[in-house]
């Protein structure tokens, strides 16, 4: 799905006098693609470098004069990217009369031009998508200052501050002396997080018939094989004991009746974003087919005629992360193959081509999570399990004896509603001889 432009914020953009971008060797080539995108809206684009791709390049070296060149007014907004956005921030900040600040969602990026007067984006190159980055920059453009007298009178402590001699130093004796001290009588710890961690099990539908044939099935909804639905319920053994706290599923068939199989259909929520790659032309096809009229064809770099690009199920990802960022406990996510890998490379930062690396099964399970020693690094807990080894959901007392296959099957037989005959039938007599 290609984000469009309205004729309203075309015309914003190209109001904008001039714009200036720049960028080290960790943004080169997210600034490449906006200074393209920028220039389509119509927009005129001063690129102060790096023009060509240096590894050893520094990010000052061309954040500095982007940062002076807005201050001064011959740019009228600036955009400045290296691979997380902090250095490039710290850089821009540093010249006078620019308020330059990392962005990472398009809230930041136009209220910080209405309230605060923003003149300069700073983006991470290795963090940010192209599509959302995008995205990122066009609020800010469009944006402008409200002139409000409280936003005026912010604004101006903050110009004071720059016109401020440095201190020669600070009496941090005197400062921890009148610090506020906390209540000694208060209840608890004053820093306590009470929200539950977020952590989200990724499923994969159940087996299908062109996945039995390795077709490419995007949004054409067909229905799981019987043995897919076997497989699935073999997860619902293990998936029952979590408490979700959110449950949320691609609206085609093949998610749907594995999030039902599951037992989890009944409180789920239908998220649009998380359907399948739009394959277009090569909808129905094998990929060992698509290769032999176009060698080397590689759908995480290549895309799909008349289907999605890489950047468009990029920013489906990146939407279906940031609403998932707002939720916390465990989160059921039923979904799609390919649409997975991408959702775990866009949840630790990668790109949409390094989505090849991560295959995923039919029924399989995905854990994405938070490092616990780093509540701030997105992680891959564990990927593209299969319900017979996914022993460490199973919350088992540590001491319990493990049970024999034929203990698993009566297990199941009677979760499943069957009965245990309490008689030898005529049918167990038969295979015992």
């Amino acid at each position: 799905m290609k984000a469009c432009l309205t004729l309203q914020q075309c015309l914003a953009i190209k109001t904008t006098k001039v714009v200036g971008i720049a960028a080290d060797h960790g943004g080169h080539e997210l600034k490449t693609y906006l200074a393209m995108k920028l220039r389509e809206a119509g927009a005129e684009v001063i690129d102060f470098g790096d023009i060509q791709l240096a590894p050893e390049d520094d990010s000052p070296d061309f954040v500095v004069p982007l940062a002076r060149a807005v201050a001064s007014g011959a740019v009228e907004r600036g955009v400045a990217i290296c691979g997380s956005g902090v250095g490039a921030s710290v850089v821009a900040n540093k010249v006078d009369g620019v308020r330059a600040c990392l962005i990472h969602d398009p809230f930041s990026a136009h209220q910080g031009v209405e309230d605060d007067d923003l003149n300069v984006i700073c983006l991470g190159g290795l963090v940010v998508g192209h599509a959302l980055a995008w995205e990122l920059v066009r609020a800010f453009l469009i944006a402008r200052f409200s002139g409000e007298e409280r936003h005026r009178r912010r604004l101006g402590k903050v110009m004071e501050l720059e016109n401020e001699p440095s201190p020669k130093g600070i009496d941090i004796a005197d400062k921890v002396e009148n610090a506020i001290k906390p209540d000694a009588d208060a209840v608890g710890p004053m820093l306590c997080d009470q929200t539950k961690p977020l952590t989200i099990y990724f499923v994969r539908h159940g087996e299908t018939e062109w996945s039995i044939s390795s077709q490419h099935t995007g949004l054409t909804d067909i229905p799981l094989t019987a043995q897919g639905e076997d497989e699935v319920r073999e997860w619902g053994q293990r998936l029952c004991r979590i408490p979700f706290d959110h449950i949320v599923t691609s609206p085609l068939q093949r998610a749907r009746r594995t999030c039902e199989l599951v037992g989890l259909g009944k409180d789920s929520e239908l998220e649009p974003d998380a359907v399948e790659w739009d394959y277009g032309d090569y909808e129905g096809l094998r990929s060992v087919d698509i290769r032999k009229d176009r060698p080397g064809w590689n759908v995480f770099r290549d895309g799909c005629p008349n289907g999605e690009s890489p950047v468009a199920i990029s920013a489906r990802a990146d939407r279906v992360i940031a609403h998932l960022r707002t939720m916390e406990g465990n989160v059921a996510l039923f979904s799609h193959g390919h649409f997975g890998g991408v959702l775990a490379a866009r949840w630790i930062g990668l790109s949409v081509v390094e989505a090849q690396h991560f295959t995923l099964g039919t029924a399989s399970l995905s854990i994405l999570g938070f490092d616990p020693h780093h509540p701030e690094v997105s992680v891959i807990e564990l990927w593209n399990s299969s319900a017979h080894e996914a022993s460490r959901l199973d919350p088992s007392p540590p001491d319990a004896k493990p049970m024999s296959m034929k203990q698993r099957a009566i297990q199941r037989w009677e979760n499943e509603g069957g009965e245990i005959p309490t008689e030898p039938t005529q049918l167990s007599r038969k295979a015992s001889t």
